[in-house]
């Protein structure tokens, strides 16, 4: 019988390391969070054209971030005790599928702006673990007096105003 190669395993198995893993994670992080405040500033402003009232533009807003403010104090805690990469994949899985909701609600013609209310809450929930799940992700990939890691974790701080603004627009 034929023994598998353990080192082809080992290689097999093994994902990106150093810097190239942080580049990977990086990108794909700015990119959702780019589209999640896309998306989001989309359906504040489709809530304002649709009712003409600042009221639901506003509301659309508060039930996205009130949520986020809610479950911001748990995330952390939370994020220490689980998979960094699962809570960073389930927070951006909570994202586009609020996402697809709306897509299939506006495409059926079945779109109200209460949806616009639950959807923004269900991702505004999950999106209070995405920046502690990739904040201490980042800090586990190099050791501790590697410079990489202090470029890597400046790097992910520049994240913080854009997270910030995103809840503005």
């Amino acid at each position: 019988m034929n023994q598998p190669n353990k080192e082809h395993h080992k290689l097999a198995t093994t994902g990106p390391t150093g810097m190239l893993a942080f580049t990977i994670i990086w990108i794909g992080q700015v990119i959702s969070l780019l589209g999640t405040a896309m998306t989001g500033f989309a359906l504040t402003i489709w809530a304002w054209e649709i009712t003409g009232e600042a009221t639901a533009l506003a509301l659309v807003g508060f039930f996205t971030f009130a949520p986020t403010l809610l479950t911001s104090p748990f995330a952390g805690a939370l994020v220490d005790r689980w998979s960094r990469k699962f809570v960073m994949m389930l927070s951006d899985l909570a994202a586009v599928s609020s996402t697809v909701v709306v897509l299939l609600l506006y495409s059926t013609g079945n779109l109200q702006i209460w949806h616009l209310y639950l959807t923004g809450a269900f991702a505004g929930a999950f999106g209070a673990f995405q920046f502690p799940a990739y904040s201490a992700a980042v800090t586990t990939w190099y050791p501790r007096d590697s410079t990489v890691a202090q470029v890597a974790c400046s790097l992910q701080l520049n994240l913080l105003p854009t997270s910030s603004v995103q809840h503005l627009l």
